[in-house]
């Protein structure tokens, strides 16, 4: 599904960068922002099926942002990138229906993994 639209999120640019660019050189278009108020103003007015988003961010947590998405389409999916993965964390991320957790630092072939199982595993 390399036509998917993604929204990438994550305050630490050097982070985003990363993963906007594994995500282009498999192929994907993917939209970033560094800054959660952003994220989800762009999620009230544009159309996206996945996000791929840290948790712990100023503003907006990964949580918070997921509720807006999900006020706008039930059926988005996130998959979160973080660097302080705790059972807390991934319990919380799985009752809220994350499609994914990647761990910080991450390699390239677990994201791209964790992007690939999100958009096959989405409603059509």
């Amino acid at each position: 599904m390399r036509d998917a639209r993604i929204l990438v999120v994550d305050n630490e640019c050097r982070v985003l960068d990363v993963m906007v660019d594994v995500l282009r050189e498999a192929g994907y278009s993917p939209r970033s922002t560094s800054e959660s108020r952003e994220a989800a103003k762009l999620l009230e007015t544009s159309a996206f099926d996945l996000i791929v988003c840290d948790v712990l961010m100023p503003g907006l947590n990964g949580f918070q942002l997921m509720e807006v998405a999900r006020r706008e389409n039930p059926d988005i999916r996130v998959v979160f990138v973080t660097g302080y993965t705790t059972p807390e964390v991934t319990r919380e991320a799985v009752k809220r229906g994350a499609a994914g957790i990647v761990e910080k630092p991450f390699r390239t072939e677990e994201l791209l993994a964790a992007v690939r199982e999100s958009l096959e595993d989405a409603p059509t």
